[in-house]
């Protein structure tokens, strides 16, 4: 009874909640207004012609944009995590098999669903079967597996520093212990319920089956069973957690980082920035006055403190 209520409605509970948090905070972010931009030059979507402040009438001209160079400087950090190779290599080293263990694990549930829903088509996947089944199979073994040991490698990694690195204990607080402490959670129970239960896959992609019927049996196997129940307690968690940079960051490197788009011809940026002018601030300093708008303060149309206009 538990490991069906693990299996069936936790899961379409953990699942419905992370798709409905995910699309809301992206919903968001896209209303926020605009932020203050880095205007960093080159951005990668330049390509090697390099930033267009050094051409003459660069405003009369139109930007050049290469996809190409902006795909692959996001491909490098995504897939590389590469500013973290460049910048901190001792992180790197545990955040980068963290994050290819996620990205695997992703792939692996993907390919059981691929596989799951061979199987109700009744095609078996099988190590014995047809080449494509076959190597599906394989594959589904090695991003599996892959992604329990890399994830777990990486999460000790980052806990060891975290607890002995002087430098890392000092900005670490309770909630990056308890983010290591699921994810190592997460990646573990994979790993043994693989590992001394299921080891072909056959137990998880036959309930993945029943779940895409709507129909989801109860776990057979009580390793497998935690292990889903963990994958449910991180979906519900993660929507709420720090680890929703993976949303933010997309909006940080475009929106910020990256954006040199010109105002001269833009009547929607005019409008937003006419608008963000009006802005009224509820905190003072000595050189912002409380209640004065962002206009009025920029254009000295208030006293400062100690005046008199």
């Amino acid at each position: 009874m538990i490991s069906w209520f693990i299996g069936g409605p936790l899961l379409y509970f953990a699942l419905a909640l992370f798709c409905f948090k995910t699309i809301t905070t992206v919903l968001r972010f896209l209303r926020m207004p605009r932020h203050l931009r880095w205007d960093l030059y080159p951005v990668p979507h330049q390509g090697p012609e390099g930033s267009k402040y050094q051409k003459v009438d660069f405003g009369e001209l139109k930007p050049h944009i290469s996809l190409y160079h902006e795909l692959k400087e996001m491909s490098q950090e995504m897939l590389f995590i590469k500013r973290a190779f460049i910048h901190n290599p001792k992180v790197w080293k545990g955040s980068f098999p963290l994050h290819m263990g996620l990205y695997l694990g992703v792939s692996w549930l993907v390919l059981l669903t691929v596989g799951a829903m061979l199987e109700l088509n009744g095609i078996q996947v099988a190590s014995t079967a047809a080449t494509p089944v076959m190597l599906l199979y394989y594959l589904t073994l090695f991003t599996g597996i892959g992604s329990f040991v890399a994830g777990l490698y990486g999460s000790l990694v980052l806990l060891w520093l975290r607890t002995f690195d002087a430098d890392l204990r000092f900005i670490s607080d309770y909630v990056s212990f308890l983010n290591l402490a699921l994810l190592i959670c997460l990646f573990g129970t994979g790993l043994a319920a693989w590992g001394l239960a299921d080891s072909s896959f056959a137990i998880i992609r036959q309930h993945v089956s029943g779940v895409l019927l709507l129909n989801p049996s109860a776990i057979p196997s009580p390793l497998s069973a935690a292990s889903v129940l963990l994958f449910c307690l991180f979906l519900i968690y993660l929507p709420f957690s720090r680890m929703m940079h993976f949303v933010g960051k997309y909006f940080f490197y475009h929106n910020i980082m990256w954006d040199d788009e010109m105002m001269k011809g833009n009547r929607q940026m005019e409008n937003d920035i006419a608008a963000y002018l009006d802005y009224r601030p509820t905190w003072s300093a000595p050189h912002i006055r409380k209640g004065g708008s962002w206009g009025e303060q920029a254009g000295g149309g208030l006293p400062q403190e100690g005046e008199q206009k």
